[in-house]
């Protein structure tokens, strides 16, 4: 996000924003988590956010993998 120049109020915007889209279908990991891409706009740039969401038997949790500026 740093790197990139990407506030969390951004990655929120997109992930709360009913226009976002998935760029990439929700597929399973390895490791038996869900992991996808939704792409929205956020502060007048189009941002794609790389979400996993771990294992809910084992956390049940979301985690930003990363984010990308188109």
């Amino acid at each position: 996000m740093e790197q990139r120049g990407v506030t969390r109020m951004q990655i929120f915007q997109v992930l709360s924003n009913k226009h976002s889209r998935i760029t990439e279908a929700p597929h399973q990991t390895p490791r038996g988590d869900w992991k996808c891409n939704l792409q929205g706009m956020a502060a007048g740039e189009i941002v794609e956010v790389v979400v996993s969401l771990k294992r809910h038997e084992d956390d049940p949790s979301a985690f930003v993998v990363t984010v990308i500026v188109k």
